[in-house]
């Protein structure tokens, strides 16, 4: 059993207080009953099911919200092969790991959003050759080309800033590297997807994008964070935050999103720049204005379409809350 939205199933923490609240409600009506006289008898007297036809509804009750969370995260079993037919590119990756993206003015923080617009990204490209390339104060290559989209979807999930030795942020020596990458015979359209916060604090972009170019590739940006100044928290193993990031003068180190920068490569790059949020909408636009140069036609690669089993489990939860409606609230008389 696979989820396509496995982040849903963190609902199933309603299930113990859904059964909390059975429980606590049970134990005041019979505190009441006890307080009113014999149980027994006033059940007799009113004709009421007994505890037992009440835990059977909450059972139910609960066995029914399990299976609409289950449903929600959209569970996905069996498979078929479906062969695709797409246009496909040659597509360099390069991600901002410098210390700026741990700044949480995007959600949870820029690094995560920026790694949702690239597996959006990967999504919308399949059949293209895609690399990575990741930076700070320097560059270096994690991925050359490959149609390996699910790899180079785990690598860019498991990237930290860590990777990138050197401190910093130097954006012109991403994109010479993935200007070398996409040096290669071929008449693919290529492009450079670069994915930041557009803050350079060493090196001249201007090279990177003269790199790209020669390379026969367009430049594509995509923006995280907010044009105001924020801080860059300090975190432990948990996330937890410990402080901020402090100048060698001991003056919080501030951040932005610098805009300006970012149209600027991708204008003189021939492409086109999009403010991503962590929904990768933007990187579905980037996708198509990649696609739009045209391309080889991809065919005979064969993709697991998995099957959808939501209408089973939603229909599942109806039929116990159906049951648990059914079962009588009153003994007939």
């Amino acid at each position: 059993m696979r989820w396509a939205e496995p982040g849903r199933l963190l609902l199933l923490w309603i299930l113990p207080l859904l059964f909390v609240a059975l429980a606590v409600a049970a134990r005041r009506r019979t505190r009441l009953e006890r307080s009113l006289g014999d149980p027994a008898a006033l059940r007799r007297m009113t004709g009421e099911a007994g505890r037992g036809a009440r835990t059977l509804r909450g059972g139910f009750l609960l066995a029914a919200a399990l299976l609409a969370i289950a449903g929600l995260a959209r569970p996905l079993a069996g498979f078929r092969l479906v062969t695709t037919a797409s246009r496909g590119a040659e597509v360099v990756v390069a991600l901002d790991l410098s210390h700026s993206m741990e700044a949480r003015d995007a959600r949870p923080d820029r690094l995560r959003a920026a790694q949702r617009e690239v597996q959006a990204l990967l999504t919308a490209l399949e059949g293209s050759s895609m690399g990575l390339v990741v930076f700070a104060g320097d560059a270096r290559v994690i991925s050359p080309l490959s149609t390996d989209v699910e790899g180079l979807g785990s690598m860019v999930e498991t990237a930290r800033a860590s990777d990138v030795e050197a401190p910093g942020s130097d954006i012109g020596a991403a994109l010479s590297l993935s200007g070398r990458l996409l040096r290669r015979p071929g008449e693919r359209p290529r492009a450079v997807v670069l994915v930041s916060d557009g803050e350079n604090l060493a090196g001249d972009p201007g090279t990177g994008v003269e790199a790209v170019r020669g390379a026969s590739a367009r430049i594509f940006t995509i923006g995280l964070g907010a044009p105001r100044g924020v801080a860059i928290p300090i975190t432990d193993s948990t996330g937890a935050i410990l402080g901020e990031r402090r100048d060698s003068g001991g003056k919080p180190v501030r951040t932005r999103l610098d805009e300006r920068l970012l149209r600027d490569l991708a204008r003189r790059g021939g492409g086109r720049y999009e403010r991503g949020d962590g929904s990768g909408r933007a990187a579905l636009r980037i996708a198509d204005a990649v696609r739009s140069a045209g391309g080889e036609e991809v065919r005979g690669q064969s993709i697991r379409a998995y099957d959808e089993r939501f209408p089973w489990f939603a229909a599942g939860a109806g039929m116990l809350l159906l049951l648990e409606r059914s079962i009588p609230r009153r003994r007939k008389r």
